[in-house]
Formats: C-alpha cells, structure tokens, sequence
C-alpha cells in the first residue's frame, strides 16, 4: 500500500512539473529580448541584432570533434554571414572560462554564450542529456521572429545550409 501511494504521489509530482514548465518558442514568434555573457565574460545583449539574421547555435561541449566542426565551419564562413546581415552565436552551459579555451585553442571568430542556468535553452526547448544539450539551431529573421528551428543537426552541413536558406529570404 505504501509503495501504492509512493507511486501516485511521484506521478501527480511529475504531472505537476510538466504544468509548470514553460512553453518553448515555435516559428512565427516573437524571440523576447535576453542577454547573455560570452568567453570573455562581457553581457551579449540580442537587442544588439536588432534588423539582423541571427543564428543561435546550440552545440552539446566546448572542444568536442562534432562541436569543434560546427565552430570552424561557421568561423570559416563568418565574412560570408556578415555579408548577408547576420550574426553567429553559439551556446551552451558551460562557463565562460571553457568558452574562453575553446575559442583561443582554434582561432574561433564567433561569441559563444553561457547558458549556465539553461534558460535560453528552455525558451527554444532545447533538449539535454547527461548535462549536455543537444545541437540544435534556431534562426531568427531580422523582424526579431523564430524563423527556422532546426533539431539535430549536422556539424557540418548545418551552416552551409543556414547560409543558403538566408541568403533564399534575405529580400522578403
């Protein structure tokens, strides 16, 4: 019986949980303003973007072979983003001490954003794992709306496609 009621009361738990948790963002909405510390430590503001494509990337650890991909690929093809009016940020938990290391050990040219308290993550439902969130990508067009949401993808190919859908939209 008391295992009975141990199980019920661990269920309503759950349930009361999954009432609480917010609704993530869904193309079409507006992306509300945050801001964000980067590697070195200094408050990235979105509204800063404001009339740009900006590309949020969220990518599961600093210095990790699909990670480090991601990262030189869109190094590699920052001048080409700029060119089209857009931003690259990547994001995940870690702190900015890791963020800091990982952008000098390869020469990155990109912000990586902490989002220790993974509420960024949350507002985009990124999902996680084991600490790690998972390598998705939002796009938010220059009126300031979720664009694309782009799950699971590829380290590589993902920017050379977000690149290419930009510069499909860019003249709406």
């Amino acid at each position: 019986m008391k295992i009975f009621a141990l199980l019920i009361l661990s269920i309503s738990g759950l349930s009361l949980f999954a009432a609480n948790k917010p609704v993530p963002l869904k193309e079409g909405d507006v992306v509300p303003s945050f801001s964000l510390q980067n590697q070195n430590a200094q408050l990235v503001d979105i509204s800063t973007y404001k009339g740009k494509w900006i590309v949020l990337y969220f990518y599961p650890k600093d210095d990790t072979p699909g990670c480090r991909k991601e990262a030189l690929t869109f190094t590699r093809l920052k001048k080409e983003y700029t060119t089209e009016n857009a931003v690259i940020l990547g994001v995940n938990p870690a702190d900015s001490a890791s963020h800091k290391k990982f952008e000098k050990k390869y020469d990155l040219k990109i912000d990586l954003l902490v989002d220790k308290d993974r509420k960024l993550m949350a507002m985009f439902g990124i999902g996680s794992f084991l600490g790690f969130c998972s390598r998705d990508t939002i796009l938010i067009n220059p009126e300031g709306k979720v664009e694309k949401i782009y799950r699971g993808v590829s380290p590589e190919g993902s920017p050379v496609d977000i690149l290419a859908y930009i510069r499909a939209h860019r003249g709406r």
